[in-house]
């Protein structure tokens, strides 16, 4: 049996194939950044990655921290550090996914919001990080009642993150895997 994080770790492998033709589209918002071929870093795009391997449905998001805070830098500033910390809450949120065909409960959620806040008493010296492209990441496990009979899955991501306009989605079941990307206006990700 392959374990859910063998089912992302191919998903990923499989979302840069299918990334790589299309890579001459990607844009940037400055002429600093490199050349699309070689970029991960756009501001208004997130990836969204989800692995369904029986009862188990795994997803990751991924999105430059201006997306999700507003912000790239570490938050120093009682209102950046509030932003952080509504962000957090909001990711950890149950609802973030809503699911047709069967219930699934939120086993886990784990937020990394390393990249902008600093983490255990940890002090970062000088301003370096101020010019950075900061990730956000976000982990979720869930636990489906009858997972072969999920069908739909609703990401409520921009709805909570406006600077999110389009989500990259890839999704991974044991029998077949797909590409669909969200925006505003749709947030529905099938899978069946």
């Amino acid at each position: 049996m392959i374990k859910p994080y063998s089912l992302i770790a191919a998903l990923l492998l499989s979302s840069t194939l299918l990334a790589a033709p299309q890579s001459h589209a990607s844009h940037s918002h400055s002429d600093k950044h490199p050349a699309p071929a070689q970029q991960a870093h756009l501001h208004g795009i997130a990836q969204l990655t989800l692995a369904l391997e029986g009862n188990v449905l795994e997803i990751s998001l991924e999105s430059p921290a201006i997306n999700i805070v507003g912000f790239e830098h570490r938050a120093t500033s009682e209102k950046h550090i509030k932003a952080v910390e509504k962000a957090t809450a909001s990711l950890q949120a149950a609802k973030l996914f809503l699911f047709s065909g069967s219930a699934c409960r939120l086993k886990q959620a784990r937020v990394d919001m390393s990249s902008v806040i600093e983490q255990g008493g940890q002090h970062s010296h000088g301003h370096k990080d101020r010019d950075s492209h900061s990730e956000i990441n976000a982990n979720y496990s869930y636990e489906c009642i009858k997972g072969e009979e999920l069908e739909t899955v609703s990401a409520n991501l921009i709805s909570l993150f406006p600077a999110i306009e389009t989500l990259e989605v890839m999704w991974l079941t044991e029998s077949q895997q797909g590409a669909i990307t969200l925006t505003a206006q749709s947030n529905l990700i099938r899978i069946r």
